[in-house]
C-alpha cells in the first residue's frame, strides 16, 4: 500500500526578488552516464513574485498510502512535471520546489523507504471513486495509522481519485467527506488524469504541517508561561467548557464537516 514516500525540504523565505523569466511550471531531466535512471526537476510557485533564501531547512517525510490502481504514481508524476507513463522510469527521483504562503519546500520522491506508517511527518491515503474495495482500504489504513501513531497530531489528507469518472463512480463525495469527519483528518478529490485539484492538493499538504508545526509550538509556550496553579474558578470553568462540549457534540461534527475540506486551516 505504501507507493511513496516524500521528503520535503523546507526553508523560510526571507526577501522578496524579481518575478520569475520562466514559466511557473517548468521540468528538466538529466541523464548521467551509467546511470540507468532519469533525474527530474521541476519548479512551480503559487506566488511567481516571491523567491527564497533560506536561513532554515529541516525535512519532512510525506508518505503517499493507497491500494494498488488507484493513481498514486499518477499523482506524484504530475507533480513532479512527468505528464506521460513512458516518461517515469522505474527507478527516477522525483524533485519539486514550491513556494506557498511566501514559504519555499522542496520535495524528493523516494519509494525505497521500508516501514512507511512509522516514518512520515504527513500521510495522503488515496482512493479510487470508482472502486469500492479501495475506499474500505483507505479507511482500514485511516484505523492502522492511528494505532502506529496513535499520540502524533499528524496530518493526514483523504484523497478520493479519479473524479472525472463520473458515470463508473462508486463513492460518493458525500461518503468520503463523511469518512474524513469521523478519521478526523482533511479531505480532497482529484482526477490525475485532468490534473484537477493535484496542486490544491500538494499545497495543502505542506499548509497542514505547517499549521500543526506552529500550533504545537504555541501549546509549548503557552505551557511553560503557565505554570502556576489553576484557581478553583478556573477549574470549574474548565468542568464547565467540557460540558457544553458534550451537550454540543452534533454541531462541532457539522463544523468539522464543514471544514474537512478545507485544508489551509487545522
Amino acid at each position: 500500500t505504501c507507493k511513496h514516500t516524500w521528503w520535503w525540504r523546507h526553508s523560510v523565505l526571507t526577501r522578496p526578488v524579481q518575478p520569475r523569466s520562466h514559466p511557473p511550471l517548468g521540468q528538466s531531466a538529466s541523464y548521467h552516464p551509467g546511470d540507468k535512471s532519469l533525474h527530474y526537476r521541476a519548479e512551480w510557485s503559487s506566488d511567481s513574485d516571491d523567491d527564497s533564501q533560506s536561513d532554515s531547512d529541516c525535512v519532512y517525510r510525506v508518505v503517499l498510502l493507497g491500494d494498488h490502481g488507484v493513481g498514486k504514481t499518477s499523482l506524484a508524476g504530475i507533480f513532479a512535471g512527468i505528464t506521460e507513463k513512458e516518461e517515469q522510469p522505474g527507478e527516477d527521483t522525483y524533485e519539486r520546489t514550491l513556494t506557498v504562503d511566501g514559504e519555499e519546500s522542496t520535495l524528493i520522491d523516494d519509494s525505497s523507504q521500508d516501514d512507511c506508517l512509522k516514518v512520515g511527518s504527513a500521510y495522503v491515503i488515496v482512493y479510487s471513486v470508482t472502486d469500492r474495495d479501495s475506499f474500505d482500504a483507505a479507511a482500514e489504513l485511516r484505523i492502522t495509522l492511528r494505532r502506529t501513531r496513535q499520540a502524533e497530531n499528524l496530518p493526514i489528507i483523504l484523497v478520493g481519485n479519479k473524479s472525472d469518472l463520473v458515470r463508473s463512480r462508486e463513492v460518493a463525495v458525500e461518503e468520503g467527506r463523511a469518512c474524513a469527519v469521523v478519521f478526523d483528518c482533511k479531505f480532497i478529490e482529484t482526477s490525475a488524469s485532468l490534473q484537477h485539484n493535484v496542486t490544491e492538493l500538494f499545497e495543502g499538504v505542506i499548509r497542514q504541517i505547517r499549521l500543526r508545526r506552529d500550533d504545537a509550538e504555541a501549546v509549548r509556550r503557552r505551557g511553560s508561561a503557565y505554570k502556576r496553579k489553576e484557581s478553583l474558578t478556573q477549574k470549574a470553568r474548565r468542568f464547565l467548557d467540557r460540558l457544553v462540549a458534550r451537550n454540543n457534540q452534533r454541531m462541532a461534527v457539522k463544523v468539522r464537516s464543514k471544514s474537512c475540506h478545507d485544508l489551509a486551516v487545522l
